[in-house]
């Protein structure tokens, strides 16, 4: 994993970059999204994310999704612990929890479904 400091109005924020052989996963705000190269027309008719994926290897500590629940946007969804740290993961929209795939005390890998909204 490497970490990138990018300043967006005045202010630094460090995102967390995990290559893989199909593109790289970029975690920042608790928000986790898989970028492959693709073209703009592609990117601009691609589906909603559904998943929210795990930006590392940890444990969940906390999971605050429940099956059936409506969600908005930034929403804690799970907390992860790694490397000492505690990372929330958010809803990267509105929607309402399809499933939950983790529960509290789990280990996991980077890339793990933990939460799918539904479509």
């Amino acid at each position: 994993m490497s970490w990138l400091s990018v300043e967006v109005r005045g202010k630094w924020l460090r995102i967390a970059v995990v290559r893989s052989d199909r593109g790289a996963w970029v975690s920042w705000g608790g928000i986790v999204h898989h970028v492959t190269p693709e073209s703009a027309s592609a990117a601009a008719h691609a589906p909603q994310e559904r998943d929210v994926r795990a930006p590392m290897t940890g444990r969940v500590v906390r999971v605050s999704a429940a099956v059936g629940a409506a969600v908005r946007v930034r929403d804690t969804l799970v907390v992860l612990e790694a490397m000492k740290m505690e990372y929330r993961l958010t809803a990267p929209r509105d929607g309402v929890v399809e499933r939950v795939s983790c529960a509290e005390g789990d280990q996991v890998d980077l890339g793990s479904v933990l939460v799918t909204l539904a479509p």
